[in-house]
């Protein structure tokens, strides 16, 4: 896709301007092309029918003229082994999606691809908000929520930054002044803050929360529901549920508003995901880190990927998936280390997506286990013909972590065995607020390889660097000058062009991680 439509040479200002437009075309095209896309995916067993206009749950669903309405028996139905689930195009599907194996899940009718909201309704209604007492800005919903990672107003206008204080010894406390009380008032700090309080004790660890609490949210402007038209909830849930299923396929969705991943999965096998839209997953807590031992006691872990399997894979594909806005993780393969289990990650292809504004593109990671008997390994991993766009400029740059910086590809200092065949071909990587890569291994053949890949980075920003790209531990490799002799010396190839951005308004966009005053 890619091949010979940019120029590989120059590493001026004035030609890395012109080699973005070029890149801003390609990116337009491929993500008109996605969100275009007609189903093509046909069925062996039976196919069942959702519309959210047309439907009733008391159908059998097996026709467009029967369809069901809701998610209610697409999850709790007959369906079964080689049979498909297609929704009605331009219609809005609340929940989740609690998918099973061997099954198809995609689009008929015309229009926009089908949406998958986790969010549990539109909040822009007067009548659900009312003013905490004594104040004229601090707001409280109605509804009781488990937790909100994210809100999004006006589909995608803005969005909140989710205020997340520390919680030690049964109480709510800043999280870099425990001996301060976390207080709402005070601490919802700017406008479009937006605060959990939750009904179960959070110190009890993973996972920290079990039960809806209270939602406030600071709004200058007055009451949310009259000042906006939409409010969309990132509720704590993935939008797609695929456990450890096998060969489940997922195709020209818009999955959208999960406080935790898009697509989740566990070890499995035949997952593919195609043709999709992804727009603001993630940004719920995870778990409270409990050590206290640690600086890190009662502080908390926020987590969210737009298509993630922890465990082991085979026959993983994602291809040709439009990616947006994910507090973590677009796309990613995990497991950290430790336990006694084998892992074997492989056949896995990343292909012709367009992930924007993610704190990172594409994860992946594969930790050692405890037992030394324990087999683990990565194996025949294609990333090839992406477009990889704005790491860190997203809204997962409120994460309170320090030591999470953005990167296109994050595979951390992990040990990440590789038995053999890992290749990056043909990729465009535009701009990261901190990495382009992070690539560690514990032996130098373990490492990626680099074919004919595009970079444009800041040249000599205070964070912005190619990244690290070695055996454990990895050193910051800067983005200067010297960056391509510097990259040939560590085995990556540049060949496809190296460019240099000056500051921009990609740049100069806020950073709301905490050591700039956000928390």
């Amino acid at each position: 896709m890619l091949e010979n439509r940019i120029p590989t040479c120059g590493i001026d200002f004035e030609t890395t301007k012109e080699v973005i437009k070029e890149v801003d075309a390609l990116a337009d095209s491929l993500r008109k092309e996605i969100m275009e896309s007609p189903t093509t995916v046909t069925v062996t067993g039976k196919s069942y029918y959702v519309s959210e206009k047309n439907g009733d749950d008391s159908n059998d669903g097996l026709s467009p003229e029967k369809p069901w309405k809701t998610l209610k028996n697409v999850n709790e139905g007959p369906v079964t082994y080689h049979d498909g689930v297609f929704f009605e195009r331009g219609g809005i599907y609340r929940g989740q999606i609690v998918c099973r194996a061997g099954v198809t899940y995609s689009a008929y009718g015309k229009g926009e691809k089908p949406r998958i909201y986790a969010s549990p309704e539109n909040g822009a209604d007067a009548d659900k908000w009312t003013l905490l007492e004594g104040t004229e800005n601090i707001w409280v919903y109605a509804t009781k929520m488990k937790d909100i990672g994210l809100i999004v107003f006006n589909e995608g206008e803005c969005h909140s930054v989710k205020r997340i204080p520390s919680f030690v010894n049964g109480k709510y406390v800043k999280r870099y002044q425990r001996d301060v009380e976390f207080d709402v008032v005070r601490d919802l700090a700017n406008d479009l803050d937006h605060f959990c309080s939750h009904n179960v004790n959070p110190d009890n660890g993973f996972p920290a929360i079990t039960e809806p609490g209270t939602l406030y949210l600071r709004c200058d402007k007055g009451n949310p529901g009259k000042v906006f038209n939409s409010i969309e909830f990132c509720a704590r849930n993935n939008v797609v549920q695929v456990g450890g299923w096998f060969h489940v396929h997922v195709d020209n969705l818009a999955i959208m508003y999960g406080g935790c991943h898009g697509v989740g999965a566990g070890t499995c096998t035949g997952l593919h995901v195609t043709n999709c839209y992804f727009g603001w997953i993630g940004g719920c807590i995870q778990f409270y880190v409990n050590r206290p031992d640690t600086n890190g006691h009662g502080t908390v872990v926020r987590y969210g990927n737009s298509i993630e399997i922890y465990g082991g894979c085979d026959d993983y594909i994602c291809d040709h998936n439009y990616i947006y806005q994910a507090y973590d993780a677009g796309m990613t393969h995990q497991l950290s280390r430790g336990g006694e289990h084998d892992c074997r990650q492989k056949n896995i292809k990343y292909t012709r997506n367009l992930v924007e504004y993610c704190t990172y593109s594409l994860e992946y990671f594969l930790g050692m286990p405890d037992s030394i008997n324990g087999i683990r390994f990565q194996q025949n991993i294609l990333v090839k013909d992406n477009i990889f766009r704005y790491a860190g400029f997203g809204f997962g740059e409120q994460r309170p972590e320090y030591d999470c910086p953005a990167a296109h590809i994050k595979g951390w200092d992990h040990f990440n065995p590789l038995d053999e065949n890992y290749v990056y071909e043909g990729n465009i990587f535009d701009r990261s607020r901190n990495m382009m890569i992070h690539c560690g291994a514990g032996k130098k053949q373990w490492l990626p390889k680099f074919k004919n890949n595009i970079f444009i980075q800041y040249l000599n920003g205070p964070e912005s660097t190619l990244g690290r790209y070695n055996t454990i531990p990895t050193k910051l490799i800067p983005y200067d000058e010297k960056v391509r002799e510097a990259a040939d010396e560590m085995g990556i190839n540049t060949e496809g062009g190296l460019y240099f951005a000056e500051k921009d308004w990609l740049y100069d966009l806020p950073d709301f991680t905490p050591k700039n005053g956000r928390d």
